[in-house]
């Protein structure tokens, strides 16, 4: 098993987390002190405007913040308060995007109103244990609420997942029953931990050790249990061992070359992230399929490292070299999912398309990490 460790350290008013596997930065993680939206927060808020065409409205969820909520659940008018939650940052062109099915998360368990039934973690792979959890968790179903198990629910005890629904089911009521008495736009649950944040949602005992110069934080993850070594930010430990204002500064490069010679170029926009495959100084005299097939499974083990390093989500598109083998573009798609079923997130490799361009996606939440923290802060 890989040696896992988390470094944090602070850039300007941002905290930010490494998440290293054996030595190898696989994730960053950033945490705004100024930012007062963050996903998971739920608010009373009240609708501002529909806007019928996008079958959309837009509403109030804090003073002078503005949320996009779909109507795909229920219809709203003008004035109507709403219990909101958010659900993705706001971009440059988009405002926060909102739901009105509430999720609360827990260690072994999301409670959710979107889904009245019993969901199972992709990453729980055992059919008999996957069973055993459905069967424990259908009796707490309501009418209002489903629950999610999530991975850390297969090395629990059964006790200890009960006990957490009835402290989730506790508070999604006392939530509900807040809407009858405060007035909108109210802040009404933060369910947001920015030490969770910080720690990739990893759990003690899933790590070997957390290393950070922020004293404060480095104490409250003592009192989680987490194992943890403090250094000194004057003096740059962890500049000086970890490199990690090298390894940041990589996520806004466009250009990531590759071992062969060859290289990515990445580029994001507001409707999708692109990544064009180059052979750059790598040429095969012999046989020029077999090494272009070499260089994109090359290309996709660096992309998807790319993806998760940088955080890019939603529609992610790879315009790989051309192959003329059908089999061999259904091999480079299925090594693609292998790579991809690593990170942290949800990701699939959807299809190659007929103009030889792959299409992925990857659940969206946070905003990619060059448009959550400055370049210039790395200066």
């Amino acid at each position: 098993m890989a040696y896992t460790e988390i470094v944090i350290t602070r850039f300007g008013d941002h905290l930010v987390s490494m998440l290293l596997k054996d030595g190898h930065p696989v994730e960053f993680q950033c945490v705004s002190e100024k930012n007062k939206v963050d996903i998971g927060n739920i608010y009373i808020g009240i609708v501002k405007n529909v806007v019928k065409n996008i079958n959309g409205a837009f509403v109030e969820f804090d003073q002078d913040e503005i949320g996009f909520l779909s109507m795909r659940h229920r219809q709203y008018k003008a004035g109507d308060e709403v219990l909101v939650q958010i659900k993705k940052e706001a971009t440059e062109e988009k405002r926060p995007m909102l739901s009105d099915q509430i999720e609360l998360t827990g260690k072994y368990l999301v409670l959710t109103s979107d889904k009245l039934s019993v969901g199972i973690s992709n990453k729980i792979h055992q059919k008999e244990k996957k069973q055993e959890l459905k069967e424990m968790a259908e009796p707490l179903v309501t009418q209002e609420y489903g629950f999610i198990l999530r991975t850390e629910a297969a090395k629990a005890d059964k006790e200890d997942v009960l006990m957490e629904a009835d402290q989730l089911s506790a508070k999604y009521h006392e939530i509900v029953s807040k809407r009858q008495y405060r007035k909108a736009p109210h802040l009404v649950d933060t369910n947001y931990d920015a030490l969770e944040v910080l720690v990739h949602d990893i759990k003690p005992g899933s790590i070997d050790r957390i290393v950070t110069d922020q004293e404060e934080v480095g104490e409250q993850l003592k009192e989680k249990g987490y194992e943890v070594f403090l250094c000194s930010y004057m003096a740059g430990d962890i500049e000086r061992r970890y490199r990690f204002r090298h390894y940041l500064s990589e996520v806004f490069k466009r250009k990531i070359f590759m071992k062969s010679g060859g290289f990515l170029y990445i580029e994001q926009t507001e409707a999708m992230a692109v990544i064009d495959v180059n052979t750059g100084k790598s040429i095969g005299k012999k046989n020029q399929e077999a090494h272009i097939k070499k260089i994109n499974l090359e290309a996709a083990k660096e992309a998807a490292r790319q993806i998760r390093l940088r955080n890019l989500s939603g529609i992610i598109m790879i315009d790989f070299i051309d192959m003329k083998s059908k089999d061999d573009e259904k091999e480079l798609l299925q090594v693609m999912q292998h790579y991809l079923n690593g990170d942290s997130k949800k990701a699939v490799a959807v299809d190659i398309t007929k103009l030889g361009i792959m299409e992925i996606t990857r659940k969206k939440e946070k905003n990619p990490i060059f448009r959550q923290i400055s370049i210039d802060i790395l200066k």
